[in-house]
């Protein structure tokens, strides 16, 4: 499994298209994060959840880094940033390359 982080809208899927032609995509990993927490897992189900999901084969996980910015005032959408980074920081730790985009200009991380 490899990753691929950067902000929003900065070329991370055309990076990855081009990088990796021949894997599969597990895009928006930000978001999914995001419904599950909405439907009340916890950050252990939803790390599991992605990992079995991208246990077999060669796969990429897409995500946009949400923890760079300014901090919600919102206390949902803080845990959402909170949970996203960490959960992102344990599927780093298990991918083979970790690649960062910005500007569409993509940089291996790991």
């Amino acid at each position: 499994m490899n990753l691929v982080i950067g902000g929003s809208y900065q070329g991370k899927t055309e990076y990855a298209l081009n990088t990796f032609p021949r894997a599969k995509f597990f895009n928006q990993a930000h978001l999914f994060i995001k419904k599950r927490l909405t439907e009340g897992r916890v950050k252990e189900e939803i790390l599991a959840e992605i990992l079995a999901a991208t246990s077999e084969g060669q796969w990429v996980i897409i995500a946009d880094e949400i923890g760079n910015g300014v901090v919600p005032m919102d206390a949902n959408e803080r845990n959402w940033r909170d949970i996203a980074g960490q959960i992102l920081i344990e599927l780093a730790k298990e991918a083979t390359e970790v690649h960062r985009v910005v500007l569409g200009i993509g940089q291996r991380i790991k």
